[in-house]
């Protein structure tokens, strides 16, 4: 997440989160937890809002009060505050959106619009899509529809898109094809969290610190 707001050279890194699956497993372990541990480190822009994009019926107060309760449980900080988990929530909203109801993004962009008055976000938007894979090209096709990813308008974009990126070689084209069509390259940040698994690492480390793999692993063979 640091990564993806650094990557915004020459613009305010302040900035509305939109989370895509806001009800998801991937949000509430991983996402919410992280957000927390931005903000207790102090790297966590000083304007930012959380929205939470989600099918489920719920309202924002129910979503910070689940949201809370993630972070208390998934939080790699040792010492956790009821005080500081209640500051990071009081920004965190929810949405109710079916991904694929066209008409749904422009109510979801008319709210973004007055949170950006609220906090002071300036159009810039994070749009992270933590879907299952099959939602990843409409998503952003809807968003390109509804006029929220533009660069040229007011204040920057960004899409995060987490793994798989594609089935195999020709799903990952169609696939890039689609989001590129939409975003510049610049605005797409792709994360497979996988590679820091400790099974993959141990597989690393087994190739090449070992003589007898390596040579057979690499693209010489």
């Amino acid at each position: 997440m640091v990564r993806v707001l650094k990557g915004c050279e020459n613009h305010s890194m302040h900035c509305i989160l939109v989370v895509f699956g806001g009800t998801g497993d991937l949000a509430h372990r991983k996402i919410y937890p992280a957000i927390y541990n931005l903000h207790v480190s102090g790297q966590l822009p000083e304007h930012i809002a959380l929205v939470s994009v989600g099918r489920r019926e719920k309202d924002s107060d129910s979503f910070r009060q689940e949201a809370a309760a993630s972070i208390k449980t998934f939080s790699r900080q040792g010492d956790i505050t009821d005080e500081q988990v209640r500051r990071v929530v009081s920004c965190f909203y929810y949405v109710k959106l079916d991904f694929y109801d066209d008409r749904g993004y422009n109510r979801l962009q008319d709210f973004l619009d007055g949170l950006d008055h609220e906090y002071g976000t300036q159009g810039n938007r994070v749009y992270y899509l933590a879907v299952a894979p099959e939602h990843f090209g409409p998503i952003v096709v809807r968003l390109h529809g509804a006029g929220m990813a533009d660069n040229r308008e007011q204040g920057w974009k960004r899409v995060v898109i987490e793994k798989p990126f594609g089935r195999d070689l020709k799903s990952a084209q169609e696939l890039n094809n689609t989001i590129t069509g939409v975003f510049d390259e610049e605005q797409v940040y792709r994360i497979d969290h996988y590679l820091g698994k400790e099974m993959l690492q141990n597989i690393m480390v087994i190739r090449f610190a070992n003589a007898l793999f390596e040579p057979l692993w690499n693209n010489r063979y």
